[in-house]
């Protein structure tokens, strides 16, 4: 990082950067837009084309998918471009796919080719494009600065499903579709344009590592690591219990005779739960040791479950179990960005980050496509039970992480090995 970055104060950072971390937790959102509306357009375009719910699902599972592909390679493509073009044409892509499925006629092919589209522009539009100056910019407020970008997620997640109900009540599906596609492209594209940019230094050092070297490990080194493992199993199962709750949550209240806008505002009340965990976990981060963080916030869905399971099906008790699940989701998808640079440096960030982000969406897949499955032997209880026990799993990984080694300027083989004792359990 650079010197003049270096010296700064967290103050001075948030001051100086604001437009472009306002840039980029708006671009972030564009991500959760339509994971987080699918369970509201199932139903009327089951209705309308005669499709079952497995086969819109199965179109829906192609941005997992390609998430899963695309995700190791996106290092490779902000060293080839910049972040700022891939934001900026992943932003068109997905704004564009998404108000094209209101367009098409009952074509499976063009169905799922829209949905290509769309999980084409949300691998360009992936947490680790917008995050990668944010990383590099703030340094003393990196946690909070990651935290502040990810509320992006829960902005877009809270808005998208109430937007998309209205539109629906009032019109129709393929106008819904329109509708996120407008929110999209006008809520990001113009910050996008004229604040996400990099400095000369930012595009400097991605063109040569030799004008200021940054220290931290290669994947090949980080995969030899203890906490490469833990992280990245407790990714897979926090993907998981996140994405089934917010894509099985709306039709699993529904199907207990919840009004459709009810459970809709149930699930925008789980994205503002989990902005409020993401800026109070980023807030912590910078002060305590993130991993033990992270576990006891992913073991607070397991209450989530146990409401569910156990107590009548109401408004009170669907927004409870909504708000400990959108604490944890807000605390954990934090760690990704995160826990990559203490663990692993800035060196190969990209790199390293995408794996993470590729094993995430491998349980984001798994969250879309399994409950589907177990539907059809079993009922909405044995799949809350499934969820609860992937919280446990994720949470019980993190404990086994070990205190951050001392990556800075350590660029040797034998980083980790000699490097752990610089820095007591408590984090810094």
């Amino acid at each position: 990082m650079n010197a003049l970055a270096g010296s700064r104060t967290a103050r001075e950072e948030f001051s100086a950067d604001w437009p472009l971390l306002l840039a980029a937790m708006m671009g972030v959102g564009l991500a959760s837009v339509i994971p987080y509306s699918i369970g509201i357009f199932i139903g009327p375009i089951r209705q309308d084309f005669g499709w079952s719910s497995e086969l819109i699902l199965a179109a829906f599972a192609l941005i997992g998918i390609m998430g899963i592909i695309g995700a190791p390679f996106t290092g490779q493509l902000i060293k080839r471009f910049s972040a700022r073009t891939l934001a900026l044409t992943g932003t068109v892509v997905i704004a564009l796919g998404t108000a094209t499925l209101g367009l098409i006629p009952r074509s499976v092919e063009l169905f799922f080719a829209c949905f290509l589209v769309i999980a084409t522009g949300n691998t360009l539009v992936s947490a680790i494009i917008w995050q990668k100056i944010i990383v590099e910019r703030f340094v003393k407020a990196r946690g909070l600065a990651v935290s502040v970008a990810l509320c992006g997620s829960n902005i877009a997640g809270s808005i998208s499903p109430l937007l998309a109900t209205l539109v629906i009540q009032e019109t129709n599906w393929r106008v819904g579709y329109f509708a996120l596609g407008a929110y999209m492209l006008l809520s990001v594209l113009p910050l996008a344009w004229f604040f996400f940019r990099e400095t000369p230094v930012d595009v400097m050092r991605s063109k040569a590592d030799n004008l200021t070297p940054l220290a931290g490990l290669t994947p090949r080194q980080a995969v030899r690591t203890l906490e490469f493992w833990c992280m990245s199993v407790s990714f897979m199962f926090a993907g998981m219990g996140i994405t089934g709750y917010v894509v099985y949550l709306v039709p699993m209240l529904t199907s207990r005779g919840l009004p459709l806008l009810l459970a809709a505002s149930v699930l925008s009340g789980l994205s503002v739960a989990a902005l409020g965990g993401r800026l109070l976990a980023g807030a912590l981060m910078d002060h305590v040791f993130a991993p033990r963080l992270a576990s006891i916030a992913l073991i607070l869905p397991l209450a989530s479950s146990a409401l569910l399971l156990f107590l009548p099906p109401e408004y009170w008790v669907a927004v409870a179990a909504a708000v400990l699940v959108g604490l944890s989701t807000g605390a954990e998808f934090n760690m990704i960005a995160y826990l990559t640079t203490r663990y692993f440096g800035l060196k190969d960030y990209g790199a390293i980050g995408g794996i993470f982000y590729c094993v995430f969406m491998l349980g984001c897949l798994g969250g879309q496509q399994l409950p589907a499955l177990l539907l059809h032997w079993w009922g909405y209880e044995q799949v809350i039970i499934v969820f609860g026990a992937s919280f446990v799993i994720a949470s019980t990984m993190m404990l086994a992480c070990r205190p951050y080694p001392n990556i800075e300027g350590a660029l040797s083989e034998d980083i980790v090995t000699t490097s752990r004792r610089a820095e007591p359990a408590a984090g810094r």
